[in-house]
Order: structure tokens, then sequence, then C-alpha cells
């Protein structure tokens, strides 16, 4: 059975792309089949598994998905255009975006079962694959929506900085919107802390006030994401961090994450 994870956040900057590309990347080399789809205009996670805008040239993206489903199109269309849109990485294949996945913010709230959208999408594929995780951008709109009705789980992934708590609140209000009215099996995988700065006075406030406010309701993981130069530079290489630094402290911390929402 596949297991279809979010990355949420109303946040940018907080470290969802790079928590999705190394937890997916992580159980891609346990011997899964996994698919990582960029629901992000900004196709961040694209760049991040090397494939640049040049590359999409021609090729079927989310946006072309989301079109077809808006337009009713039908199943047989609907799974040869999913197909043809899978790209492969170093790892783990690829439902990439564009900035034109933007373009249909005004639209998409006119359609009927727009909720359901990507859940149709990932219908034609998620039996051949054993985990799909879902970046999303930041934001708690339609697209944020779309991929919680989509969901089995969710991560929260939120900076060691004062302000990144900020938001986590509406997420959380979200996902339960989303439980109780479209999707009642969608449960929160856990929150991780990432670019922790080493024992600081901030971080551990920041940790405290977490796990005060959110951990008798949300799972906490006990690894954090350490800030580290690697996490900043493997994007420019189109590589995951365990190809890049599999030694260095934030791999093994998604690593062992990884086995968490693997064994959950």
């Amino acid at each position: 059975m596949c297991k279809i994870v979010s990355f949420i956040s109303c946040k940018g900057g907080v470290g969802k792309t790079t928590s999705a590309v190394n937890i997916s990347s992580y159980i891609h080399r346990q011997g899964k089949r996994v698919l990582a789809v960029d629901l992000d205009s900004q196709h961040n996670l694209c760049k991040h598994f090397g494939i640049i805008p040049g590359h999409l040239k021609g090729r079927t993206t989310m946006y072309d998905l989301f079109m077809a489903g808006m337009n009713d199109c039908s199943p047989e269309e609907m799974s040869e255009l999913v197909h043809s849109a899978i790209m492969k990485s170093t790892t783990v294949d690829i439902l990439p975006s564009t900035a034109l996945l933007s373009s249909l913010d005004k639209i998409l709230p006119a359609v009927t079962c727009r909720e359901n959208i990507l859940k149709e999408i990932l219908r034609h594929v998620k039996n051949e694959y054993d985990y799909i995780f879902i970046d999303c951008h930041p934001g708690a709109d339609l697209f944020a929506v779309n991929a919680l009705t989509a969901s089995n789980t969710a991560i929260l992934p939120v900076e060691a900085h004062p302000l990144g708590v900020e938001g986590l609140d509406q997420v959380e209000k979200l996902i339960t919107t989303v439980k109780r009215h479209l999707n009642p099996g969608l449960e929160i995988e856990g929150i991780i802390l990432t670019k922790v700065q080493g024992n600081t006075n901030c971080c551990r406030d920041i940790r405290e006030n977490i796990r005060n406010e959110f951990a008798d309701r949300i799972k906490v993981f006990d690894d954090e994401i350490k800030l580290a130069i690697a996490v900043a530079l493997c994007p420019a290489y189109g590589v995951s961090l365990h190809e890049f630094a599999p030694r260095c402290e934030p791999a093994k911390a998604y690593g062992r994450i990884a086995l968490e929402v693997m064994f959950a």
C-alpha cells in the first residue's frame, strides 16, 4: 500500500523542500519505490533533484495535469498524461512543476471538486510506488488543500527562529479542517525543527516553546536538522545530502527521521 506524505508550511524558507528531498531520497535508498511531487510554482524540488526549467520545455508538468483535471478529462487520458509527466532523477521519480502552476490560483476556486484534483492525479500511479512525497508551496491555499486531501500524513518543518513558529497554528487548523470535511484518515506525522544553530539560548527557547505548545497533540521529532554548509550546497549539484555529504549530521538526522516515517 502506498503512503502519501505532504510537507507543508505557511512560511517560506523553513526547510520544507530540503526535508522533502532528503527524506524521500533516503527512503529510496532503502530499496523503496518513491515518487516526489513538486507542487510549488517556484519548482525548487525539481532544481534540487537536478531538473532545471530548460529540461521541462515541451514536457507535461503539474500545470498540465491540473488543467486536465479541471477540464474533467477521461481517466484514460489522465493516466497517459501522468505517466508522461514522470521524470527520473539520480534517486526518486518526480512529477515536475513550473512557474505556470501559479497561473491556476484564480481559476481553481471556481472548479467543481477542486479539492480532489491531485488525489485523482495520483490515483493513476499510486499503485506503482511505496511512497509519494508532496512538496507544497508556502501557504494555506487550494493547492495545500489538494495535497492534504490526497495524503495519509503531513510533516511540518519549522525553522529554529523566533518567528519560525508563526503560522504553525494556521497549518494545524487547516489540517484539522481537511480531516473533518475531506480526508478523515489524515494524520500529522510530526514537526521537524530545522536550521538549528547549535545549543544556543534562542534554539533552546524555541524547542521548549514548540514542545510546550504542540507536543501534547503533535509528535515533535527528536532529531533536529542543524544548520550546515552542506545543506546549502547540495542543491547546486542536483543531488540529496545522502549523495553529497552522507556523513554530515543533517544527512544522518534526515535518515533517522525517514526511518520513523517508514515504520510509523
